[in-house]
């Protein structure tokens, strides 16, 4: 399912977005690195959703004919180290990717990641943002959220965010029953993506009130995208803003992100 936000921007329910004038598609936080090692874990990803990231993925390539892939965010969480065959599975995804002549570039959103082991022999060389005809692609937490303007940058397009919704439904006893949902953002001069992965969701729950006017969004409920009326949003319960985030390790804990 696919909504046209304008003759340049198609948002895709895939989790994707598709820029057509530039033949390039975007995706946030793909995370690759759930691989070989992740599989040998006591608690191994299941087939079935493993299996389903790549089907989207290839599903998108083979659908849109993209001639351009800008991949937001890690490999694997801070460009850390691969296992086993591990390295090998990272090289033959990107030898897929770059077939047919198509160029692949990764965005970071911090200098420090611009390499690291699961970058080796990939033949990627990360950048901090990327333009894109009219757009700036990015992969920042904290320079948005409620951003300020900045026309030099002309339209920005975040994968860094993850924007989550809490969004009511009527319970069983006629109460609210709320669900918080991953959602494309528009914001009238920005576009914030959902990651790729479902369990790279975001912990902050956006409060609808705090945005521009002209602010949109989607939601993504399956495989569906509809629209959200920002409007009619109530406030979400203080126990749904936010999520707990798992503590980080090693040097990562002593920074923030940006």
């Amino acid at each position: 399912m696919q909504v046209q936000l304008s003759d340049d921007v198609v948002l895709d329910s895939r989790r994707a977005v598709w820029l057509p004038r530039q033949k390039t598609l975007v995706i946030s936080d793909l995370f690759f690195g759930l691989g070989a090692a992740r599989r040998r874990r006591p608690d191994p990803l299941p087939a079935t959703p493993h299996l389903e990231i790549w089907e989207r993925l290839f599903s998108l390539i083979d659908d849109h004919d993209p001639a351009q892939i800008a991949l937001l965010g890690d490999l694997k969480p801070a460009q850390g180290a691969v296992e086993g065959d591990e390295a090998e599975e990272l090289r033959t995804i990107f030898r897929k990717l770059k077939g047919g002549g198509r160029q692949v570039v990764q965005i970071v959103g911090h200098p420090e990641r611009s390499s690291g082991p699961a970058l080796e022999g990939t033949g990627i060389q990360p950048v901090e943002q990327h333009r894109v005809g009219p757009f700036t692609l990015m992969h920042r937490r904290r320079i948005f959220v409620y951003p300020r303007h900045d026309a030099s940058q002309g339209f920005w397009i975040n994968g860094g965010v993850h924007p989550l919704f809490a969004v009511p439904g009527p319970g069983p006893a006629g109460e609210p029953d709320w669900m918080r949902l991953p959602a494309f953002l528009y914001t009238g001069f920005a576009l914030v993506m959902p990651p790729f992965v479902s369990y790279a969701q975001g912990f902050e729950v956006i409060q609808a009130e705090r945005l521009p006017r002209q602010a949109r969004a989607w939601k993504l409920l399956a495989d569906r995208l509809s629209p959200l009326d920002l409007t009619e949003l109530p406030p979400a319960p203080e126990s749904l803003r936010t999520l707990t985030r798992p503590p980080r390790k090693g040097r990562e804990a002593t920074k923030g992100g940006e």
